[in-house]
């Protein structure tokens, strides 16, 4: 029986390409490795998210019963090289110290002011632990930053010293002429140069003697027997320039404290110096006489019991830069004396460069003016 044989060859199957290794050790090793890096990278692209996007608690990487410890390590500035901001705070309260009292350094306290101070009274509380001495005032007014009042005056010069007897007399007799000394008479010896001549002797009369040792011109009438009055001007010793006084406690009203402290001494209050506390007691210093020199001069008058109270910004060159707030009820005339007393002695001094690295380039004060 015949047969048909077909005569399509058969289809090979598809092949893919596998990496094989080499047969040479050498290159074999060389796959191996790379292989294995691969893996590996593989590995740290699926695991590296969910460890370093975790939170990290301490301790999770020590193993438990092992004598690993954890450290807390914090890094400052100083360790970078990076210079830290200055830590030391703004002055926080300001206050008017005594000028006549202490001048002793607190223990802790928040005021700063003119000068040290340490807070004292005469007469003591012995169980009081307030720092702000007992003073009699107005009720219901609140005035912490004052302790005593005073008067603000002009330079007064002091009146010179007496001058001594001494000098009195000598002031006196400044335009009386010397008196005339005359020696006592006696005999004037005359000789020639030749040695065997005859010499002679003749009778010398001058004016009436006075038993002086040497002759001396002067008025024969006078008695003064000191000098003349050029002489007399130089003995006179000279005094002193009289030299201004200021009073350096300015007026206000006082808060009525019925307690004090238990210190004794003058009336203080416990405070640190401080440049800005100096600068401050000048600039209020300076806005009361003139804010003073401004109501003497105006025969208008706020109505009483009236105050002003102004906020105003100050940089460190002394000026005025800004005028925040004003608030009170003195009317229009007493507002614009406080303001004016404000403006018009700016600028002020500048500020020194310890004020601006505490302080900064400006600060805000507020002015509180009362008329009574």
């Amino acid at each position: 029986m015949p047969t048909l044989q077909d005569d399509r060859t058969t289809a090979a199957p598809r092949r893919y390409w596998v990496p094989g290794l080499s047969r040479n050790p050498d290159t074999r090793s060389v796959q191996i490795g790379l292989i294995w890096t691969l893996l590996v990278h593989l590995l740290l692209l699926l695991v590296a998210p969910q460890v370093f996007h975790s939170d990290f608690v301490p301790g999770r990487f020590v193993q438990p019963g092992t004598n690993a410890r954890n450290f807390d390590i914090e890094i400052t500035p100083e360790s970078l090289g990076v210079r830290p901001p200055p830590t030391t705070a703004p002055p926080s309260r300001f206050v008017e110290t005594n000028p006549d009292a202490n001048n002793n350094i607190p223990d802790n306290t928040t005021n700063f002011a003119a000068q040290n101070q340490q807070a004292a009274q005469p007469e003591p509380d012995k169980n009081s632990t307030l720092r702000m001495p007992k003073t009699e005032g107005k009720k219901d007014f609140e005035n912490d930053s004052q302790i005593v009042t005073g008067q603000l005056q002009k330079p007064e010069l002091t009146p010179p010293a007496p001058p001594a007897q001494e000098q009195q007399a000598a002031e006196a007799q400044n335009d009386s002429p010397k008196k005339q000394e005359v020696p006592p008479p006696g005999f004037v010896k005359s000789s020639g140069d030749n040695p065997d001549a005859f010499g002679t002797d003749a009778v010398k009369l001058p004016e009436p003697a006075t038993g002086a040792d040497k002759y001396v011109q002067g008025d024969k009438n006078t008695q003064n027997n000191t000098g003349d009055g050029a002489k007399a001007t130089q003995e006179v010793r000279r005094q002193p320039l009289p030299r201004p006084r200021l009073a350096q406690v300015r007026p206000g009203i006082l808060q009525e404290r019925q307690v004090g402290v238990s210190n004794v001494g003058q009336v203080a209050v416990d405070a640190h110096f401080s440049q800005f506390g100096d600068y401050l007691q000048e600039l209020i210093d300076i806005v009361q006489i003139q804010w003073e020199r401004i109501l003497t001069s105006s025969s208008i008058s706020p109505k009483s019991s009236s105050h002003v109270t102004i906020s105003f910004r100050i940089n460190s060159r002394g000026q005025i830069a800004e005028i925040i707030k004003v608030d009170g009820d003195a009317g229009e005339y007493g507002t614009n004396a406080a303001l004016s007393a404000i403006r018009e002695p700016a600028p002020y001094r500048a500020w020194t460069k310890e004020m601006v690295a505490v302080l900064g380039d400006d600060q805000v004060i507020t002015f509180a003016f009362y008329y009574w």
